[in-house]
Formats: C-alpha cells, structure tokens, sequence
C-alpha cells in the first residue's frame, strides 16, 4: 500500500515542472506549472502577477539549447516547446509597440512600453 502512495507522488512530480519567468525589470517570477499546461496559463498568471491588462502587447519568449530565441507560443504546451529539460527559464517581453501611446487605455502599461523603449 505505501509503495503505491510512493509511486503515486512521485508520478504527480513528474507532472509538474518549476518555471522562471525573467520580468522587464529583471525580477523573476517564478511558478510550478502542469506538465500539460499552454503558453496561454503561464502568460496570464504572468499578466496577473503584473496586473497587466493590455496584454496584446507582451509576449514570452525562451532561448532553445542552440542559442535561438523563439516566442512562446500560447496555443501549444510548454514542455512541448522547450528543447531543455526542466526547471524551465523565459522572459517576458515586449512584442508589439503600439503605433499611438497615446491610445492606451491603462497606466501602467504605457510607462512599462515607454521604459523598454
């Protein structure tokens, strides 16, 4: 009976992954996620984090073992991107930069797009 306890544990360790997102200030956040997560989890536990409402604007990306950066796609699962083994290392990053700053409808979107700039 323990032996399938155990087993069963270790099992959900291996569903999950840790995960540091690298913020634009350099600070990291850091999470566990579900092995089966998409991009679409980790980016709005970023978002929410940050407080961040316009989001159009952000992205994560990751550098593969071969030095290539790739943008995190949000449809797709994590592990399944990742060329790395766990625990997994992003950034989030601007994008897009809106054409009007102006235009934004929050305030602390426009100082975090201003500031990258």
């Amino acid at each position: 009976m323990l032996s399938r306890i155990m087993s069963g544990s270790i099992r959900n360790l291996d569903r999950e992954y840790d995960c540091t997102v690298r913020l634009l200030d350099d600070t990291e956040y850091t999470c566990t996620i579900q092995r089966d997560a998409k991009g679409q989890y980790l980016f709005d536990l970023i978002c929410h984090h940050l407080n961040l409402l316009e989001k159009d604007y952000f992205g994560i990306r990751y550098v593969d073992p071969d030095k290539q950066r790739h943008w995190l796609e949000v449809t797709k699962c994590i592990a399944k991107q990742m060329k790395s083994q766990p625990p997994f290392t992003m950034c989030l990053r601007v994008k897009f930069y809106p054409p009007d700053p102006a235009a934004l409808k929050e305030e602390i979107t426009s100082p975090i797009l201003l500031w990258r700039t």
